[in-house]
């Protein structure tokens, strides 16, 4: 998202009087949750959420348009309304460097959303070919411990030769180059409608440098998106016709493994994501 420094309050907004006999459409409420990133070194920022109450945005088109006003203000606004109004903690992380400490992050609760995209992304300099494990854990289906990832045995898709839509977990593609991102689509809502038994969809996040390593520092970017469709898009997912809910980021260091194994158990553990299906929720939390 495009960074701001002014946030432009609905009185800024040019009032519009309809003309007599004119059709006009207004848009639905729309929210969209920022981090506040003009934290100082050290301190990270909380999460804010900036609304578009509804009827704030009209249109003589449709409520469409409309509502493509009312997400615009929220792009064009969401992050100087955050660095305005949120707050600065102190981050408990200590590990880039040449001496990596203990990190602790607490867990984190997600706002309700339809699907999930995790990026394991790394840069110049972290290592080459990062290898990824993404799979659903403790659920009592056929889909436990089936990672996506490469080499994994699985394929990229369950149930196979599903597409984005339709699938309960998607891997985007190897990436075996020494900057970049490796993705997965995870659908839980689609997995909870085909076992309507589930009360919570954990998922478990784990990694190992198959290439050379580096520093061995990656980020693990969780994203969740509303409505409209997911897409594969190189080594990475787009949400089409909807929108981001949120999106966190967090840092970890991954050592080399002593020899390269495909388990998953012997390489080093990234965190879990469990969902709760009642409240199309979800819980982070990264292990350190």
């Amino acid at each position: 998202m495009e960074e701001n420094t002014t946030y432009k309050p609905f009185n800024y907004l040019e009032n519009y009087t309809p003309e007599d006999g004119v059709q006009v459409y207004y848009n639905t409420e729309k929210t969209l949750a920022v981090k506040k990133n003009d934290c100082s070194k050290a301190t990270t920022g909380n999460l804010v959420t900036l609304t578009a109450p509804a009827n704030k945005f009209v249109s003589t088109e449709s409520a469409a348009d409309a509502n493509e006003q009312a997400e615009s203000w929220l792009t064009a606004n969401a992050q100087a309304y955050a660095n305005n109004t949120g707050i600065c903690t102190i981050r408990e992380t200590a590990w880039r460097g040449a001496n990596p400490s203990c990190v602790i992050e607490p867990p984190l609760t997600l706002q309700p959303f339809d699907y999930m995209v995790i990026r394991y992304k790394w840069a110049l300099g972290a290592g080459h070919d990062f290898d990824t494990f993404t799979g659903f854990i403790s659920t009592g289906t056929t889909w436990d411990n089936k990672y996506m990832g490469y080499g994994h045995g699985y394929g990229t898709e369950l149930p196979n030769n599903s597409t984005a839509d339709t699938s309960y977990i998607m891997f985007a593609g190897d990436n075996q180059q020494n900057n970049g991102v490796e993705a997965c689509l995870v659908n839980f809502s689609k997995l909870y409608s085909d076992n309507i038994s589930l009360k919570s969809i954990p998922v478990r996040m784990a990694g190992a440098w198959y290439g050379q390593i580096g520093t061995g520092n990656i980020d693990i970017e969780i994203t969740t998106f509303s409505g409209g469709t997911m897409e594969k898009s190189g080594y990475d997912f787009i949400n089409v016709d909807g929108s981001q809910v949120q999106q966190l980021n967090f840092s970890k260091n991954i050592p080399y493994p002593p020899s390269w194994v495909n388990d998953v158990n012997q390489i080093k553990n990234i965190g879990y994501i469990t969902y709760n299906v009642d409240s199309l929720t979800a819980k982070v939390v990264i292990n350190y």
